[in-house]
């Protein structure tokens, strides 16, 4: 409580000392009431809380985002009183980002950090509640969920945001003339501030080149071309049509470029939402965790993937090999272990076969060097898929 509210209190509690009998407890306590029932900051802040209007998010709204936050909207009459009004979010203030004076109402924007999850916040004065649940969103599949909030396509956006958030109106760059939506980085500067790697049209405030709006409609709504987002983004990534004609896709790309890709900016090469080479694999593949569990580690872990990763082996988008290889198996592995190169026969013991013929364990498949042994990491040395002591990983195919 501030000095200024403990002063306060003490001159209501000084008054019913002098109120007339019959007459003093009901005007205490209206004055009890009246002060409780809003937060002072200043003598000249008194404001009711009917007198903010919660524009958007509405209480209880889902948020679908990449990016943790999410705008709070506030509209008031026109009063100094507007000036005090404050978000507290777990004990910590939260002051608006910006003050916008129209022509009936001064606007309040406060970004508000989100938490995956139930978020709970308070406004004052009044002590309204405003809960919102932040679901992180990367992947655009058609997204058409009944419940949840998309900030530019919720119809309590009122009309009047358009008066500040035209997006007609449009800069160009300069000598080549392109279109800007300058108007799109006042409430978004975050999408890419202070990353290394940020996409080009982000960047220049294109836009609308990859989002479309609703023209003839106010409030203007934003949101994405119909059909798949990766036919957005092969729109100018040309030379990546080719990968839909491989053999094997890569299942992440039914969901999307950005699936994996940061479409404005990001910290990460290749404008990855993680370390490429690893650390974005293992989110999916999280069966591949323990390759890189300090609490329950793999004894013998394959040194490439402590090295270029996934990738020295793997294509991340298309290939014709199964598994998303780069090359055929035993192609690929010679290319680390030269002197297996061109060997038929004779590994591990003499005349044993390394390629050609059908596995016996596994019939189905090419007899290969990962008949015998795990790419991945094993808990045996030499990364083989049972210990070679005793024989046991060769009476897997030859028992007797």
């Amino acid at each position: 409580m501030t000095l200024y509210r403990i002063y306060v209190l003490k001159v209501i509690i000084n008054c019913k000392k002098i109120f007339r009998p019959g007459t003093g407890r009901i005007a205490f306590i209206f004055l009890l009431f009246f002060f409780f029932g809003m937060e002072i900051s200043s003598p000249g802040a008194l404001v009711l809380a009917a007198d903010v209007e919660l524009l958007t998010p509405h209480n209880g709204a889902t948020v679908l985002a990449r990016n943790p936050e999410t705008h709070l909207v506030l509209r008031m009459s026109g009063t100094e009183g507007s000036l005090q009004v404050r978000v507290i979010q777990s004990g910590a203030i939260l002051e608006p980002a910006v003050n916008m004076e129209g022509e009936d109402y001064i606007y309040l924007h406060f970004r508000l950090p989100l938490i995956p999850g139930l978020n709970k916040f308070s406004i004052i004065p009044g002590g309204q509640q405003l809960e919102v649940t932040y679901q992180p969103l990367q992947g655009l599949l058609p997204l058409k969920l009944k419940g949840f909030y998309f900030f530019h396509q919720n119809d309590r956006l009122p009309e009047s945001c358009v008066d500040c958030h035209d997006l007609q109106e449009t800069g160009t760059i300069a000598p080549v003339g392109l279109q800007q939506q300058t108007s799109c980085i006042t409430c978004h500067p975050t999408l890419f501030a202070k990353n290394p790697w940020q996409h080009s049209p982000a960047i220049s405030q294109q836009c609308l080149t990859c989002h479309q709006q609703s023209v003839n409609n106010y409030p203007l709504k934003i949101g994405f071309r119909e059909g798949r987002i990766d036919e957005t983004c092969l729109t100018c990534h040309t030379a990546k049509k080719e990968l839909k004609s491989r053999q094997h896709i890569h299942g992440a790309m039914i969901g999307g470029c950005t699936l994996c890709h940061n479409p404005h900016g990001s910290k990460h090469r290749y404008l990855l939402w993680a370390e490429g080479s690893l650390w974005l694999c293992i989110t999916c593949h999280d069966d591949k965790q323990n390759l890189l569990d300090n609490k329950d580690p793999v004894p013998y872990v394959h040194g490439i993937i402590f090295g270029k990763g996934c990738i020295a082996c793997h294509d991340p988008h298309a290939s014709d090999e199964e598994f998303m290889l780069l090359k055929r198996v035993n192609n690929l592995c010679v290319s680390c272990h030269p002197a297996l190169a061109g060997i038929q026969r004779g590994h591990p013991v003499a005349n044993h076969p390394v390629s050609g013929a059908s596995e016996r364990r596994r019939p189905n498949r090419e007899l290969t060097c990962v008949s015998c042994h795990d790419p991945h990491g094993s808990s045996n040395q030499f990364m083989l898929f049972e210990s070679k002591l005793g024989g046991r990983v060769c009476r897997v195919c030859h028992r007797r």
